[in-house]
Formats: structure tokens, C-alpha cells, sequence
């Protein structure tokens, strides 16, 4: 009995509040750890919590339906891998294998001394006959030619080492795929309840100062990728309607390459563009003027329309801010950037205001 009495002295020591300093070391311990353990799959979390918040409503709707919240989180998952994730992965690999088959070519056209441009582009209004003579220039001047294939060369191969490294690693696009869809179940089922903890913390820790900027994460994030989605699919249809009138080959599937592009900023030019030559090869040059300023003015125009108005009710940030907020975003980390970089600025501008409000607000008392 006496060896299984408690030691006062033991016991005391052990309700001892203990060190502040050690325990936020210790803290700072496992967060960074927990950061170094999870950093490899942090983009694929982030991409299933941006699209769970874009993708939110959609689910409180669902669940008026579907009572039970692992039920419709569920149903949501696979509404997203069959609606969304499944049909993109089905089109990205032919593509990214044509991408490459189209590489080698232009490789062995440019490295062929006999080769010839072809005959359509003499047909382009004002600048055929020039480009033609440059073309001679150019293959005739062997120090510039021989500069433009060292680095060529040296493009082309790190662009086509990239895309068969995409290609040929689907180990881990496998992993992260799956990563992603258990990050956007696990966010549609607990979603609200980590949302809340979150804001408690940065309550506790921040004060009340932090309730603006904070609230600015959901409506910013979910303005952001309604206004790509309602652009790209805007663009998508009017591009197909100029690609069906203008009697594009494969026009259906250019106006869905066209949407996925579109996604990004000037991606629909990159399909529409190189699609209006094929109006030249054909000797329609009116044709092909109509299907540029088509797609330069109705297609490129309705970008400047329909962003600023999804965007510009999620919050009262300018145009300009957003569209900086989503070019230096991709530049600065990627795709995901582009949503990033808005609910950056956008929580940076509601604290410039809220200190701005403070001074104005002492001054006058």
C-alpha cells in the first residue's frame, strides 16, 4: 500500500503550470513538423479547401435533400471526380501527348535546312510577304540560325522533358488526386466546424481586429472561381459559335480546350488564335479577319464584363487589384495563385482600411 501511495511532492510538481516559454517551443515543434510532414501534398489540400468553399452552397442546398452530413459530403465528392476531376484527367493526357508529338515536329522542321514555310501564310493580310522574306533572311544568316537552335534546342527539350515527367509520374499525381478528393469529403463533412475553430484561434490570438480581414477569406475565394468559371464557360460557348460558323475543324473540341484554357488569364487566345490560321490555309481571308475580330472583341471582351461583376460583389476591392492580385498570384505560386493572390490583397486592403477608420475615428474624438 505504502508503495502505491501518491508522493505529495510528485503530485505537486506535475499540477505546476509549467514554463510558457516550453510549451510555445514545444508548439512551435510540432507545428513545424506537422508543416514539414504535410508540406508535399499541401496543393492538393489547398485545392479541396478552395473548391469546398467555392462548392458550399451548392452542398447546403444538397443537404436539405440528403439529411444525413456524411451522406451529402459523400455525394459531393463524387459529383466533383465524375463531373469534374474525371473528364479533366481523361482530356490532359491526349492532349499533353499531342503537345509532345507537335514538339518534334516543329524540332525537325526547324532543324531541316530544305524546309519551307507553308503556302497559306503568304495569304495573311499585310504581313504574308513579310514574314516570308524574313523567313529567307533567316535561314540564309547561319550565325543567327544557329543561335535560334541552341536555344531552341535547349527550350524544346525542357519543355518536353517536363511534360513526359507529368506524363510518366503517375505514381504520385495518383496520391495527390486521392489526396485531394479525401481533403474535399473530409472539408464538405467537418467544414464549418474547423472554419470555427480557426476563427477562434485567430480571435484569441489576434483580437477583434482580425474579424474583417478574416471574413474576407469565403467571399473573395468563392467570387475568384465563380467569376473563372462563368468567364471560361462565357468564352467557351461564344468561341464555339465562332468556331461552328466559321467551320473550324474539330470545333467541339476546341471550344472544350478553349474552356479549360480559359481558366487562365489569356488562355482562350492560345486556342482561337492558332484555330483562325487554319482559315489562311484554306485561302479564306475574309473569313479569317471576321473570326479575329470575333473572337479579339466578343470573346476576349466579355473577360472585362463578367469578373468584374462576380468578383466586385464578393468584395470592394477595384478591378485592378483583383486582376494584379491574379496575375502576380499565378506568377508567384502557380495555379493556385490565382486564388491566393486576391484573398491576399483582399485581407491586406480590409486592414489598411480598418487602420485608416481607427486614426479617423481618434482624431475626431
Amino acid at each position: 500500500m505504502t508503495g502505491d501511495s501518491p508522493n505529495p511532492e510528485t503530485s505537486g510538481d506535475c499540477q505546476q503550470p509549467g514554463s510558457p516559454f516550453v510549451r510555445a517551443l514545444l508548439l512551435a515543434v510540432l507545428l513545424a513538423t506537422a508543416g514539414y510532414v504535410l508540406l508535399p501534398y499541401a496543393v492538393p489540400l489547398l485545392w479541396a479547401g478552395i473548391l469546398a468553399f467555392a462548392t458550399y452552397p451548392i452542398l447546403t442546398t444538397l443537404r436539405r435533400v440528403v439529411k444525413k452530413p456524411i451522406l451529402s459530403a459523400l455525394l459531393m465528392t463524387v459529383l466533383f471526380l465524375a463531373l469534374v476531376l474525371a473528364p479533366l484527367l481523361s482530356f490532359a493526357l491526349p492532349l499533353t501527348q499531342e503537345i509532345l508529338t507537335e514538339v518534334a515536329k516543329f524540332r525537325g522542321f526547324i532543324q531541316n535546312p530544305q524546309a519551307t514555310l507553308p503556302a497559306w501564310i503568304t495569304h495573311i493580310p499585310f504581313a504574308g510577304a513579310r514574314i516570308q522574306q524574313w523567313y529567307q533572311n533567316f535561314r540564309t544568316h547561319t550565325p543567327s540560325l544557329s543561335i535560334f537552335m541552341d536555344r531552341l534546342q535547349s527550350h524544346l527539350l525542357t519543355f518536353g522533358d517536363r511534360l513526359f515527367a507529368i506524363m510518366t509520374d503517375a505514381g504520385k499525381i495518383a496520391v495527390k488526386t486521392l489526396v485531394l478528393l479525401l481533403g474535399l469529403f473530409s472539408f464538405y463533412l467537418k467544414g464549418p466546424e474547423l472554419w470555427k475553430g480557426i476563427r477562434t484561434l485567430l480571435l484569441k490570438w489576434g483580437g477583434p481586429a482580425v474579424e474583417g480581414p478574416f471574413g474576407q477569406i469565403a467571399p473573395v475565394t468563392r467570387g475568384v472561381v465563380y467569376g473563372m468559371f462563368f468567364t471560361a464557360l462565357t468564352q467557351a460557348v461564344l468561341a464555339g459559335i465562332g468556331f461552328e460558323v466559321a467551320r473550324i475543324p474539330d470545333a467541339l473540341l476546341l471550344t472544350f480546350l478553349l474552356f479549360f484554357l480559359a481558366l487562365f488569364p489569356m488562355g482562350a487566345v492560345a486556342v482561337w488564335l492558332p484555330a483562325s490560321f487554319t482559315l489562311l490555309a484554306q485561302g479564306r481571308t475574309l473569313a479569317f479577319i471576321l473570326f479575329l475580330v470575333w473572337n479579339a472583341l466578343v470573346v476576349g471582351g466579355i473577360e472585362n464584363v463578367i469578373k468584374p461583376i462576380f468578383i466586385g460583389r464578393s468584395s470592394e476591392m477595384p478591378f485592378i487589384l483583383i486582376l494584379l492580385g491574379v496575375l502576380g498570384g499565378l506568377e508567384a505560386f502557380g495555379i493556385i495563385g490565382l486564388f491566393i493572390g486576391p484573398v491576399i490583397l483582399a485581407i491586406l486592403q480590409t486592414l489598411w482600411q480598418q487602420s485608416v477608420r481607427e486614426k479617423t475615428e481618434q482624431k475626431s474624438s
